[in-house]
């Protein structure tokens, strides 16, 4: 009975201190209350063995507290912080990891961070592939690391019940780097099938429309040379390249917007706005 009653006080002061933050009015306060956001390590010892509700209320935070900076100043000085103690709560917790891993490399810019939370992640589940697979793909894609990236891919596809994806994976990094943007479109579209998480599908979407962009925009200009070396001038626009044949039609810009000429080189609207 004492330690139930114990549960239920924790999860009504953790309750209300989502609450109160919700009703901060600074980003600058946000940050402030959860600078008194408890550890992992003493929740845990708190709830004497009920994780579930607690790890759950913390999720939500976290994704509170991504939605509004993301939506705000983009600033993400706790993010870590309150990963931590998600997955100390709840070390099976994957989509933490996962997910954690490329908003703190992507969003907050602090790689260093999402080595740490990896690290704790493969540590805690040393039969998921999934681990060892985002952490090459975080050093293939962001940080450049191709040798570390090609050792965790193999890593990953030596696991139990590893797809072909890290195994292609492992064999690609070899022969190809970033600046080839097609191999790094691959890798973007093979997380997005295979994830099933929504925000890191909206990550991996976010990329393949953008190196699509680039693709698009390289293909065009490319296409102008062509255009300017037949006829000896540079194009009004890019009709023109469909009029002489040099293209069958202008491709679809990802993000819905358009394709353009400005002194003669192609650009996004998208790049406008």
């Amino acid at each position: 009975m004492k330690n139930i009653i114990v549960i239920i006080l924790l999860l009504i002061i953790i309750a209300n201190f989502s609450y109160r933050i919700d009703l901060g009015k600074s980003p600058h306060e946000l940050i402030g209350e959860l600078m008194y956001f408890p550890s992992g390590t003493a929740l845990r010892a708190l709830s004497m063995g009920f994780y579930a509700p607690l790890s759950d209320l913390v999720w939500l935070r976290f994704i509170q507290y991504y939605g509004e900076h993301r939506m705000t100043d983009a600033k993400f000085e706790f993010l870590y912080h309150i990963l931590d103690i998600l997955t100390t709560l709840d070390g099976k917790f994957l989509y933490a990891y996962t997910l954690g891993g490329l908003m703190l490399t992507h969003d907050a810019q602090r790689p260093d961070q999402a080595r740490m939370l990896m690290k704790k992640g493969m540590q805690a589940n040393p039969e998921d592939w999934r681990l060892p697979f985002m952490y090459g793909f975080i050093h293939y894609v962001f940080l450049r690391e191709y040798n570390v990236a090609q050792a965790y891919f193999r890593i990953s596809a030596q696991k139990p019940n590893a797809p072909e994806m890290p195994k292609r994976w492992a064999a690609f990094v070899t022969y190809y780097r970033l600046g080839d943007l097609k191999p790094a479109l691959a890798l973007w579209l093979d997380l997005y099938n295979n994830t099933k998480n929504p925000e890191e599908k909206a990550i991996a979407e976010m990329y393949i429309k953008k190196i699509k962009m680039k693709l698009d925009i390289e293909l065009l200009n490319k296409k102008i040379a062509e255009f300017t070396k037949l006829t000896g001038r540079k194009p009004f626009n890019l009709k023109e390249l469909i009029t002489y044949g040099i293209i069958d039609s202008i491709p679809i810009e990802p993000h819905g917007c358009h394709y353009l000429l400005r002194n003669s080189e192609v650009y996004s609207t998208f790049q406008a706005d």
